[in-house]
């Protein structure tokens, strides 16, 4: 096993330790406007100063369609169960709220799938047009671990729409809309808990379902504490896709899923959407050079750095250059570039130091193969 995906690994496990206990809120929504095209947005809340990405998924191999996926802090974490929502080319999508746990459901009353958890939300965007077929599936699938606190919105080109829970399927009347916040629909919960609801609803009622519609409940229901990382709209009944970051919502990208599947297997990063519809240079990583730096310029950068998701990062200054300790224990060393970077041997992984005006502390961002990744901030 080579260090890079050593690396890789060693998130998926952080994360996977410190996932189950966060509740990240989503607003999506799904209507239909007066000439049939159906329409559906999705905002997603998460952890602060964590990258977020499109991942491109064309038809290959026994698959009936090519998808996109969106994912928190890697790519990778967009092929398999850590996958944030999707989209394929039949016009079928889902995304996900955040529920409090659901207690009563017995697991013994569904299946395991054949191909294991992580395979569920591939096979789904792979072989499913409708939101028919995804309701059959999970009355004899279910995950193993976890999908016991949140509910999948799911959407089709027809135009139909359902819930899908632990507490249960709600598959609403044709030609009405769905609009999913943080409360258990399926378990009948209050739609009041969520301050988000009503303004979504009212704008669905008062205005003509469009774009415009979509972007103003985009705008409106993002969290004012920034929490809000992005927002993606579709028209599914005409493939096109509308992508924005909430920390730059002037910044709009539009593209199809029939051209965005036509540029091959690839992901893009929400910190450069215009990558998107921009050519840019095939990215090549060419192994890094150590250098030397000032003791002094080092010790700027040492100690303990945190982000919400990723957990604690212990940064110690030792002769070769830092020794990095993650929140399971593990420890990795990262040699010099230049006076603020630095990278690990043998992989495409580096770290870059910077002082934080905003938040008045130094800050470390994390990059993995060209992506920044996330940023940590320094807790003494």
């Amino acid at each position: 096993m080579n260090r890079e995906i050593s690396y890789l690994i060693l998130r998926v496990i952080v994360l996977m330790v410190l996932f189950p206990s966060k509740t990240n809120a989503c607003t999506i929504v799904s209507a239909i406007d007066r000439n049939g095209n159906v329409w559906n947005l999705n905002n997603e809340d998460g952890p602060y100063g964590v990258a977020n990405f499109i991942n491109v998924f064309p038809k290959s191999g026994f698959a009936r369609y090519g998808y996109y996926t969106l994912s928190y802090l890697s790519p990778e974490f967009g092929k398999g169960g850590n996958i944030q929502g999707g989209t394929n080319e039949a016009g079928l999508t889902f995304d996900f709220n955040a529920i409090d746990f659901v207690n009563n459901f017995d697991l013994k009353t569904k299946k395991k799938f054949p191909e294991g958890d992580d395979a569920i939300l591939p096979h789904i965007l792979a072989n499913m047009n409708s939101v028919e077929e995804v309701i059959n599936f999970f009355k004899t699938y279910w995950f193993q671990n976890g999908f016991r606190s949140a509910q999948m919105h799911v959407a089709d080109r027809t135009g139909r729409f359902a819930i899908i829970s632990a507490s249960g399927v709600q598959l609403m009347a044709k030609g009405q809309p769905l609009v999913s916040t943080n409360f258990d629909i399926c378990g009948k919960e209050d739609s009041s808990k969520c301050w988000r609801y009503p303004i979504a609803m009212s704008k669905l009622n008062k205005g003509e379902v469009g774009l415009m519609t979509m972007l103003s409940i985009g705008l409106e229901t993002a969290q004012k504490n920034g929490s809000t990382m992005y927002t993606n709209i579709q028209n599914l009944t005409t493939g096109d896709i509308w992508l924005f970051s909430q920390h730059d919502p002037n910044n709009i990208v539009t593209i199809k899923i029939y051209d965005l599947l036509l540029k091959g297997s690839k992901s893009y990063t929400f910190n450069d959407l215009k990558s998107l519809i921009e050519n840019r240079p095939p990215y090549s990583w060419k192994k890094t050079v150590r250098t030397d730096i000032e003791n002094d310029t080092k010790q700027l950068y040492v100690g303990n750095y945190d982000n919400s998701f990723t957990g604690k990062i212990i940064v110690k200054n030792i002769k070769e250059g830092f020794e990095m300790t993650y929140a399971d224990g593990r420890k990795e060393v990262f040699y010099p570039q230049s006076k603020n970077k630095f990278f690990i041997q043998e992989a495409d992984v580096y770290v870059e130091f910077s002082f934080d005006e905003q938040a008045e502390r130094m800050a470390m961002n994390v990059y993995e193969n060209g992506f920044w990744t996330f940023r940590a901030w320094i807790i003494n």
